[in-house]
């Protein structure tokens, strides 16, 4: 009698342990805890197994108990193993190994088949041992212990359901998806990893599946309604890849009261926060927004969401506006309201940037400040000296500096000497797309590079008035420093207009040229994946850093305008600044992160495929069924003809 109640204890136990072992132990913190739990477990699955060997004096040895505890043991040696293939390829610098993912994959399916066939063999011994004690007893005893089965089942089902619960809150799931589609990458998990210590706010502002939305906005509330269990499974998972990230929906069109520390927000933005540790209230967290509004949009989502988390978490960075040569940050400006660049250096200040001018009285030129992170030259209207020139150069090129510049068409400065290392020279010129609007253009004309993967506004365009362009020239021999990639081009509706009347006169033609540039320092024998986007024709020219290994960036634009407060509002104007500003600095490999892309795959069958498939469908498998299922029954009448004799 001990021996059954032990039996059926540990029968009970070893598969309710197994169910409950998943949640809990990503649940516990220490490490003690995790191994005490995990041998617990072990050992309710290893003595379940042992009881096989032991039988009691009515029944015989239970298979099913064997196999059963087999398949615990080895779910949990494949739970640890694909626990032990993550962790090896977020401790790999780069991009993950190919092979790591499929392989993972498989253990996964491996994973929920033996799980399942622990727990379907757990209930179909129960249910047979009760059915052969129900078959000897009296017909109160039966009614009791088929009442037992179903309590226990009921009870049973009841702690599957807790443990589901459990797993939902801490976003504990079994992505069975083609690509991890519900599943953060192993690329981007290393990166949401490396946060400094401090809280991380993850804000989604959407209206729930079933609310009712405003009249004027029925259209898109219901994209939007669509979208929501999608990212909350997805942001789920944050709480259990770091601590430190605190996540919350809203619905910005029913829940007023929730917005005030928010500002002007609407349904359809994720909005990423970081708050240091120690911070007080009145302090700036720097932040940044996502925008997704339908479906197509969770493609880059990832992308988006790791790029934010490493823009808003990285440590404060100094930049400094250079003032000594007539610039739009100097004082000149400032009486300006037009002119100004306060709207820019507001903006920077939310993304974790600390603004500082550079004029004479900290040693500009020709003294760079060795705190410099980030060194922008906004429209100098006075040309620079030679020993400026230098400490440009030096800056970029030794000690691998950062430099954000904006040409100014009608200043005398054109920064040639830093084009010419790159091949290319700037032309003095205007622009011209509506006439209405001399001077002024609205291109959308980017070129794959991630400043542009970033932008959300990016089919809005850029606003981009009273610039000229940037031309490629001919050096000779192997002159060239830096290595030159086009960022944004005019866009095939502007055309030239030299004197600006908005109106294309004769021999004014249409001209897309680029008006923005990527400059970077050489690194000899590298291609870089870092610039360059999956399916996209590779650039030889693009250099690939090691890990931890700087280079020289430069971003420049063949106009200044287009930040300044008056324009720097419209469309993708803002977007496009910080984009550069929080590049420069960026390290990591935005294109080595899957795209979230499902992709349906068709099959097209030739005539011989589908005449063998018809045969196969009429013929084979029947005529198979009906032979094995005939070699069934002669088998059984057989085995029953001896029964009787």
């Amino acid at each position: 009698m001990k021996n059954e109640l032990l039996r059926r204890v540990l029968s009970w136990g070893s598969t309710l342990g197994l169910l409950l072992f998943f949640p809990i132990y990503d649940s516990l913190t220490s490490f003690g805890a995790r191994l005490g739990f995990t041998l617990f477990v072990l050992a309710l699955l290893g003595a379940a197994g042992i009881l096989r060997y032991f039988p009691s004096k009515k029944d015989e040895k239970d298979g099913n108990l064997t196999i059963s505890s087999f398949l615990g043991i080895v779910s949990l040696g494949i739970y640890f193993l694909r626990i032990y293939l993550e962790e090896s390829a977020l401790q790999k610098g780069g991009a993950a190994p190919v092979w790591i993912s499929p392989v993972r994959e498989f253990l996964l399916v491996i994973l929920v088949l033996f799980v399942l066939g622990n727990f379907f063999l757990g209930m179909l011994r129960e249910w047979e041992r009760e059915s052969l004690s129900a078959q000897s007893s009296l017909k109160s005893s039966k009614q009791g212990m088929i009442r037992d089965f179903l309590l226990g089942t009921g009870i049973l089902l009841l702690i599957v359901v807790l443990a589901n619960y459990i797993a939902t809150i801490r976003n504990h799931n079994f992505d069975l998806s083609s690509h991890g589609q519900f599943s953060f990458s192993l690329e981007a998990k290393k990166l949401l990893k490396q946060i400094p210590e401090g809280e991380v706010d993850v804000v989604a502002f959407y209206p729930r599946p079933l609310e009712n939305a405003p009249a004027s906005d029925k259209a898109s509330s219901l994209s939007l309604r669509r979208i929501r269990p999608d990212l909350e499974i997805l942001l789920g998972q944050l709480a259990s890849i770091h601590a430190s990230y605190k996540v919350r929906f809203i619905n910005a069109d029913v829940e007023l009261d929730e917005l005030t520390e928010f500002g002007q927000v609407s349904n359809g933005t994720v909005l990423v926060r970081f708050k240091k540790k120690g911070a007080v209230a009145t302090d700036k967290a720097p932040e940044q927004k996502i925008s997704v509004k339908d479906k197509s949009d969770l493609e880059e989502f990832e992308r988006k969401f790791v790029q934010a988390v490493v823009n808003v978490t990285t440590k404060e960075r100094k930049v400094y506006f250079t003032e000594s040569n007539g610039e739009r940050y100097s004082q000149v400006f400032q009486n300006l309201p037009n002119e100004r660049l306060n709207r820019l250096t507001s903006g920077l200040a939310f993304l974790n940037f600390k603004v500082s001018a550079l004029s004479f009285k900290e040693g500009w030129p020709p003294k760079v400040p060795n705190d410099t992170d980030i060194l922008v030259i906004a429209g100098p209207t006075v040309p620079f000296g030679p020993e400026a020139r230098v400490a440009v150069l030096d800056f970029v090129k030794k000690k691998n500096g950062k430099v954000m510049i904006t040409v100014e068409p009608k200043g005398g400065e054109s920064f040639d000497w830093l084009l010419e290392e790159a091949g290319y020279r700037f032309v003095k010129t205007g622009f011209s797309q509506i006439p209405s609007q001399p001077g002024v253009i609205v291109t959308k004309a980017f070129r794959k590079h991630p400043i542009e993967e970033t932008l959300s506004k990016k089919d809005l365009g850029v606003v981009f008035p009273y610039a000229g362009y940037f031309e490629a020239k001919t050096s000779e021999g192997n002159q060239k420093q830096f290595d030159a990639f086009p960022l944004l081009d005019s866009g095939g509706d502007a055309y030239l207009d030299p004197n600006q009347n908005g109106k294309q006169d004769p021999g004014e033609e249409k001209k897309n040229a680029p008006v923005a540039l990527v400059l970077q320092t050489f690194v000899k024998g590298r291609n870089s994946p870092a610039d360059m986007v999956p399916g996209a024709p590779p650039i030889p020219s693009v250099p690939n850093p090691a890990e931890g290994e700087e280079r020289g960036r430069v971003v420049i634009y063949s106009g200044t305008s287009w930040l300044t407060d008056q324009y720097l509002p419209f469309a993708a104007n803002y977007e496009l600044a910080s984009a550069s500003a929080t590049w420069m600095h960026q390290s990591l490999s935005l294109p080595s992160i899957p795209p979230r892309k499902e992709e349906v795959q068709s099959v097209s069958l030739t005539d011989g495929q589908k005449r063998a498939v018809w045969i196969l469908g009429m013929f084979v498998f029947p005529g198979l069924i009906a032979g094995l299922g005939s070699i069934y029954v002669i088998r059984r009448r057989r085995i029953g003809r001896k029964d009787e004799d």
